[in-house]
């Protein structure tokens, strides 16, 4: 009963933030700025004294920890992307040595998202839109059908799409521009794939 009101409680926050039964929409659908400098140090501190913000991370994607960032959620000015996964799927151990390690998918996503890794299998309890939630709790609210699963956000937290499972690197490319470069608000994503500028290069890394 306890997990049936809380995540009931949780949609329905979910609901009053994005202003719709967001946890429906797919990716085939039309779909508080606030800048937490604090969370980014922590995150982003160096080695030395060095500040980074996310579009100084050049080897690797700039993930955000869920644990840290989902409690604060929404945040900055970039989309946001949730990215839930498990270190013990094969399936996305794949896509992050294929899809993950581009090096124009760490630059464009660095300079246009807010990427954050959620793990449910290290996550016990955390709050998300002013719900503590447990980690199975969250994934029942959210509909997260399997690992790995792709959720984006606006940088208010109105959920403008989601995805379920492998994603090849062509057609991810496609979905991070479709995202961030504005398509989303005109045109549903199997329009825009039929458009000039969805034409993507997969040989010498450019969007």
């Amino acid at each position: 009963m306890r997990r049936l009101q809380a995540v009931a409680r949780l949609q329905l926050s979910l609901v009053q933030v994005t202003g719709r039964s967001a946890v429906f929409v797919s990716m085939m659908s039309k779909t508080l700025p606030i800048i937490l400098a604090t969370l980014f140090s922590t995150i982003f501190l160096s080695c030395g004294e060095t500040y980074k913000t996310p579009s100084d991370i050049k080897d690797t994607v700039a993930w955000l920890d869920g644990r840290s960032a989902l409690p604060v959620f929404p945040f900055g000015t970039n989309p946001i992307y949730l990215y839930f996964h498990s270190d013990r799927s094969k399936i996305c151990a794949s896509m992050m040595r294929s899809v993950f390690s581009r090096p124009e998918i760490i630059k464009y996503m660095n300079k246009h998202f807010t990427s954050i890794s959620v793990m449910p299998d290290s996550i016990e309890t955390v709050k998300f839109i002013g719900e503590e939630v447990t980690a199975m709790e969250l994934v029942e609210a959210l509909k997260v059908e399997g690992y790995p699963a792709h959720y984006f956000f606006s940088s208010a937290g109105e959920l403008k799409g989601a995805r379920m499972g492998y994603i090849p690197l062509k057609e991810f490319k496609q979905l991070l521009k479709y995202m961030a470069e504005g398509y989303v608000e005109k045109v549903d994503f199997s329009t825009f794939l039929r458009m000039p500028e969805a034409e993507i290069d997969t040989v010498y890394g450019e969007f």
